[in-house]
């Protein structure tokens, strides 16, 4: 104990002797900058000169802004005790690849501000680890996570307490942390807009052009241009950048549960009262609060307008036939807010026509915005204060050929039961119908909700039939599911007055909103909040129209969470949807009809036609090693994912070779093809792609896994693999003569099979692998749209998560035990042939059966 404690005062001597000789060496540059100060306060010369001149605007700082382009930050003492927003957004281009013009370019960056007597600095305030409130390991947390300096500003001059700093390199240049070139994002190449403008900063032909300042926040527009590389090509963009001042006290989090689907945030909470660093995630929504006044109304049940409404202004650039349509999509979502307690707790204004103050980039301002580009999307970000998870704007980006993509869901889902849609312009009722959805989806996306893909399997397929049912409920139970038309509608449906389109809302979306927006009464805290939360989602357990199905990516294994689709049947809802494919396709040059024009239109259309039977496949194909999932809580009993037994799976195999067999017999008329100058085996990847998802490694995978789980209901690995080559080569069992749809089919397996052998040679792996190639193609549709309508949430948001199901990277069949399986098969295969060759008369037949047989002898050879 003695020597530790004369240690101790050695070191504290030591410590002592460093600090005399830095507090000296400190006292020295105080001293000289005591004299700086002083010199500035008595001679306020230097801020008179730097201001002259210049634009002086009073606001959350005083702004001062030169003719020169300069800007000046004048900041008051009380600056440096609050939190800050700063945002960084496109306000117009002169090219449209990476970003559109009201886009939000970088990441809202949380901030606070600090200074000594040399400069201001901004530092980037960390939201992700959080600790206790007086907890005793604080000290310890504050040196491990401090604020890190984003930029430092030398002080300039004074004025009383004031600090003046130069902001103009900062906002009017290429800083990194605010750049409008597009940094490189390895998520973005998922979604096939990995290619970034690549440029060279141009400081001379850029600067600060404007500057706004009000009470809450600064309000920058800067020009900046780049010389692209490598065509040295010019591009310039208006960047509008927010400075925006934060509530000192967040608002309260709401927990987030992954069976009510919303965008959230993770902090992780270090504290001593837990075995562990405790993670909470939190949703995403706005701060709606009864009046003060009204609070007692609101919880007695009464319906109270909120303190400040969520307000949503539309862009002049709409037409005006779309723009009433738009706004009524927005203010839809009233009818949820209703079940959370608020009335005209959302409302669609148009942009103002005389107020200066209002710009759509400012950030205190949410807005519809209109994007003239060949983009066929919309968009619907949200920008969120990380402490809390308070949305503090959002926008919506309408990409103006969106149009074609309504157009080609609507005639491709139901132009064989509504004459109204076949025609290559569609009356405004019509157009406007589907602009109504995806406006309320949108903003559903900046409400905080994410896409519920498993909402429309709640429906039976008959029920979608029925003019009760579909007047009363669409076509799902949710608007943020992709449940675009009502596709197993049959000819005559329409006139009996079934509905077509999805709901107004869902009856999961007004549950939703309930659940993330009621104020819950005499509760303290987040934690006391979710005992309630949870009671409700218990409430609407056994009623699937309230289940959340999160979005899968990287494929589907899930096949009741889909995209696209509709009905508790895949197969059935394939049947009913393929046969009004067929009457489409009977009629597809009648309804594209523009005498004396090209086919080019026809030949687009025809290939939605093709993408909309790919779907269809692609419902079924999730059956073939299919898991569903369910979120479940301890003591419910329940297992977090069933296998699909032996008998659906099987009704799924023989539905896909079904069509592999009959689809070109409708699909590829050669008459239409020869006019559309399209090859009669352009369809033939469908055959390979159905070939390669009954074989593919990570399905067997999961096949073989629900084999060891219940043998005797599911499906083992052997059984499965036997079963899919006796239904392959059905036609060979019977001794059938080989159409070219068979040889197709049966080539396609035997390549898959020799695959899995590892007996083959570079170019026969390189065939073999065409199958699965093709059914990934299938697979990929689920992100045929350039962007996901929510991107910016997924992949721009700072801390921002999404319950999602990443099915990437699955475990696949080992080769070990899948090999000795496909050469047996193979040499069962081999023997086939060989007698089948020696029975048949067709010429054509034969000779496939001889080359099959030859190359198969080749491998066994080597």
């Amino acid at each position: 104990m003695r020597v530790k404690r004369i240690f101790i005062l050695v070191l504290l001597a030591c410590l002592g002797t460093s600090h005399y000789m830095l507090a000296k060496k400190k006292s020295t540059k105080t001293s000289l900058a005591s004299v700086s100060v002083s010199k500035m306060s008595n001679d306020s010369t230097e801020y008179k000169k730097l201001v002259k001149d210049t634009k002086t605007k009073k606001g959350l700082f005083v702004t001062h802004f030169s003719k020169a382009h300069k800007l000046y930050f004048e900041i008051p003492d009380t600056a440096f005790f609050h939190t800050y927003l700063l945002t960084n957004r496109i306000a117009s281009t002169s090219n449209t690849q990476d970003f559109v013009a009201g886009q939000m370019v970088t990441r809202p960056l949380l901030i606070r501000l600090s200074k000594d007597g040399n400069n201001v600095y901004i530092h980037k305030v960390q939201t992700d680890n959080v600790v206790a409130k007086a907890d005793p390991i604080s000290s310890a947390f504050d040196k491990n996570f401090m604020n890190p300096v984003l930029k430092a500003f030398k002080i300039v001059a004074r004025n009383g307490k004031n600090v003046v700093i130069d902001v103009s390199s900062f906002f009017g240049g290429n800083e990194k942390c605010m750049s409008p070139l597009k940094p490189e994002n390895p998520l973005a190449k998922l979604f096939g807009n990995s290619k970034a403008i690549k440029g060279t900063f141009v400081s001379d032909a850029s600067s600060i052009t404007e500057v706004k300042t009000f009470p809450q926040n600064i309000e920058i527009k800067s020009s900046m241009s780049f010389t692209t590389s490598p065509l040295n090509e010019p591009y310039t963009v208006i960047v509008h950048r927010s400075f925006l001042l934060l509530p000192d006290e967040p608002m309260r989090m709401r927990l987030q549960d992954n069976r009510v689907g919303y965008f959230s945030s993770d902090q992780s909470l270090y504290t001593s009262s837990r075995d562990k660093v405790e993670l909470c995630t939190f949703i995403h929504r706005w701060r709606l609060e009864p009046k003060e006044r009204e609070k007692e109304k609101y919880f007695r049940g009464e319906l109270v307008e909120p303190r400040k409404p969520i307000v949503f202004y539309v862009d002049s650039a709409f037409p005006e036939k779309w723009k009433k349509v738009v706004k009524q999509g927005i203010e839809d979502w009233n009818i949820a807010f209703e079940a959370a307690g608020f009335k005209n707790a959302i409302r669609a204004l148009d942009y103002p026509k005389n107020d200066p103050d209002f710009d759509p980039d400012d950030m205190r301002y949410s807005c519809v915005k209109y994007a003239a580009t060949t983009t066929a999307n919309a968009m619907g970000p949200s920008f969120v204060d990380p402490r809390s998870g308070e949305i503090l704007t959002a926008d919506v980006i309408w990409y103006h050929n969106i149009v074609s993509l309504l157009h080609n869901w609507r005639f491709t889902q139901t132009a064989a039961v509504d004459p109204r849609v076949r025609k290559s312009v569609f009356d405004d009722d019509v157009m406007q119908e589907s602009m109504r959805y995806v406006a309320a989806h949108e903003i559903g996306h900046t409400l905080g909700l994410m896409h519920n893909m498993g909402a429309s399997y709640a429906f039976p397929v008959d029920s979608l039939r029925s003019v009760t049912f579909s007047n009363k409920y669409g076509t799902t139970p949710s608007i943020m599911d992709y449940a675009r038309n009502n596709f197993i509608a049959q000819p005559g449906d329409f006139e009996r007055g079934v509905k077509l389109t999805p709901p107004v809302l869902g009856v999961y979306d007004i549950f939703a909103i309930k659940w993330g927006y009621s104020i819950i009464p005499n509760v303290d805290s987040k934690e006391q909040e979710k005992y309630i939360l949870d009671k409700w989602i218990a409430e609407k357990k056994n009623d699937s129209m309230y289940e959340f199905g999160a979005q899968q990516f990287f494929g589907t294994i899930d096949p009741t969470d889909q995209t696209e689709d509709l009905g508790d049947n895949h197969m059935k809802a394939g049947d009913l949807s393929i046969s009004n494919l067929k009457i489409i396709m009977q009629n597809l040059e009648a309804w594209t009809l523009q005498p004396g024009h090209t086919y080019d239109a026809v030949t687009d259309m025809y290939a939605q036609v093709v993408k909309q039977y790919s779907r269809h496949l692609g419902h079924v194909m999730p059956y073939i090693g299919g898991v569903k999932f369910k979120e479940v809580r301890q003591g419910e009993g329940e297992p977090a994912k069933t296998y699909l037994d032996k008998k659906m799976q099987k009704e799924a195999m023989m539905w896909l070779l079904n069509q592999a067999r009959t689809y070109n017999e409708w699909l590829t008329p050669p008459s239409l093809m020869l006019k559309l100058s399209i090859d009669l085996n352009s369809n033939d990847k469908l055959q390979r792609a159905i070939v390669g998802c009954l074989l593919y490694p990570a399905n067997l995978y999961r096949i073989k896994e629900s084999g060891l789980v219940d043998p005797k209901n599911n499906y083992t690995l052997e059984k499965y693999i036997n079963e899919v080559i006796t239904e392959i080569f059905g036609a060979t069992y019977k001794g059938e003569k080989l159409n070219e749809t068979e040889q197709n089919l049966q080539a396609a397996a035997l390549s898959v099979i020799i695959g899995y052998t590892n007996l083959m040679t570079t170019s026969t792996a390189k065939s073999s692998s065409k199958s699965l190639s093709d059914y990934l193609d299938i697979v990929a549709l689920e992100y045929d749209h350039s962007i996901p309508c929510n991107y910016s949430d997924d992949l721009l948001g700072e801390g921002k998560t999404s319950f999602l199901r990443i099915n990437f990277g699955l475990p696949t069949v080992s080769q070990v035990e899948i090999a000795p399986i496909m050469t047996a098969n193979l040499k069962r295969i081999q023997s086939l042939y060989k007698q089948r060759r020696g029975q048949t008369s067709d010429e054509s037949t034969r000779n496939f059966y001889d080359y099959q047989i030859l190359k198969i002898e080749n491998l066994f050879k080597q």
